[in-house]
């Protein structure tokens, strides 16, 4: 079956409405189009990659915010959240009862590429776009019936016009006028007008229209003159034409293809390794190995570089101890020579404030050894709690203030006002290091920026 049958058929044809109503949207309406089909597969995909691939996956599906897929979002979070399985029955309370019919729609599509050379998402967005322009969108949905089709046209240069489409709703039984806005340079939007109760003629849409000016950019300046304004009633099935079925053709031909559900960690781990192998798609699978390494890392760490792992780690997650954490306690044991490399520890000294959890791991010897000694007195000078004491290391190393600020001094000292306005005495350098806590102090703030 062809992408764009799929789509038509598990077609929710209400939900669509209420989202047209909801917002003056980008494009031709195809965002709208994409999160409104019932796709079981998809949902099922994107939750178990979710559920598998061992990040964090509030911070996942924040790479993936859009505006319009917020409700989406939560409902995601409150699913894992109650550590739901994934099956038919959850996916159905869950999801397709709440109005959220697919993941992908909404941008959360983790799904490996394989058999692709590119994404073809952009190509069946196009279809999905003039097949909206055209009305036989609205011809092919069973809950619908294509009434009107027309044009506001604009005089002077430049390609600028208003594609009117009414549509009838077998769902609410009433008629829905919405205007897609084609401009020359692809700044394309869709708006909503109206609803009528009754078949509307040619006068009530003009005053629908009319009643919306204001929200209409170029329709409302006032030297945009309009040259024509018309409407025409649909009796015949309407066809895409060569030049359009050409240009749509491989978003119009795409196959769907069901997505391989795999539910356990060893196929799910098999299957992006097997991938990342046969093509481009390594910066993924990274992802996901080291994230399996610091899951499971007796089963999954085979000598790899831990610096990147560790790095990555508390890039994610800066407020963690180092005893939380599984992959550092695991390097860090006796099976390894780490806890006794002073080259190791040197590369992680900076890059956590939890000094005293890090030298928790590491032999006094090593701590003593001449390349990281000097290193470990400095930071714990600069962890004390004694703020005379550190005004006095600030006075004393003013050449040197903005590099001990960087590389030794804990982040809690950058949201303290008192520490905070001596060091900008000495160095107004320093301003950019200023806490994110500390920021919100606007009376603070003021005095510095005094």
């Amino acid at each position: 079956m062809k992408c764009i049958d799929f789509i038509i058929k598990n077609f929710q044809a209400k939900a669509f409405i209420q989202d047209l109503k909801n917002e003056i949207g980008e494009g031709w309406c195809e965002d709208a189009v994409l999160k409104n089909f019932i796709d079981y597969n998809d949902l099922e995909y994107q939750l178990n990659y979710l559920k598998l691939f061992k990040g964090d996956i509030t911070k996942k599906i924040d790479e993936y915010k859009k505006i319009y897929n917020l409700n989406a979002k939560k409902k995601l979070l409150d699913f894992f959240k109650k550590n739901n399985p994934i099956n038919k029955k959850t996916i159905d309370k869950n999801f397709i009862k709440k109005g959220i019919f697919n993941l992908s729609g909404f941008e959360f599509d983790f799904s490996i590429k394989e058999n692709q050379i590119f994404d073809t998402t952009y190509e069946i967005k196009g279809a999905i776009k003039q097949l909206v322009a055209e009305g036989i969108f609205f011809q092919r949905v069973k809950e619908y019936k294509l009434i009107y089709t027309g044009q506001i046209n604009f005089k002077g240069s430049g390609l600028y016009q208003y594609t009117i489409i009414c549509f009838y709703s077998s769902t609410d039984k009433k008629y829905h006028l919405i205007l897609l806005f084609l401009e020359e340079d692809g700044n394309d939007q869709y708006h909503y007008i109206n609803s009528f109760s009754k078949k509307p003629n040619l006068v009530e849409i003009k005053k629908s229209v009319n009643k919306k000016k204001k929200n209409l950019f170029f329709y409302s300046t006032s030297q945009n003159e309009i040259k024509s304004f018309f409407i025409i009633p649909v009796s015949k099935t309407i066809h895409l034409s060569s030049y359009w079925k050409k240009e749509c053709k491989k978003g119009l031909n795409e196959e769907r293809v069901e997505k391989e559900i795999i539910i356990d960690e060893e196929s799910f781990f098999k299957k992006y390794k097997d991938v990342s192998e046969k093509s481009d798609y390594l910066s993924s699978f990274d992802e996901i190995k080291n994230n399996y390494i610091r899951y499971m890392p007796a089963k999954y760490y085979k000598n790899e570089n831990p610096i990147n792992i560790i790095n990555q780690h508390l890039k994610e997650y800066p407020n963690q101890k180092f005893k939380k954490f599984n992959f550092f306690k695991y390097i860090m044991s006796k099976e390894f020579n780490y806890r006794n490399d002073p080259k190791f520890i040197y590369d992680i000294i900076h890059s956590k404030d939890d000094l005293d959890g890090l030298l928790s791991f590491v032999p006094i010897k090593t701590q003593e050894h001449k390349l990281i000694a000097e290193e470990i007195r400095i930071l714990k000078m600069l962890r004390t709690k004694d703020k005379k004491f550190l005004i006095k290391i600030f006075n004393t190393n003013k050449d040197k203030l903005y590099d001990l600020a960087t590389s030794y001094m804990p982040k809690y000292i950058f949201n303290d006002p008192i520490l905070v306005a001596e060091m900008t005495k000495i160095d107004t350098n320093i301003i950019s290091l200023i806490g994110d806590k500390l920021k919100k102090n606007k009376k603070f703030m003021k005095k510095i920026w005094e």
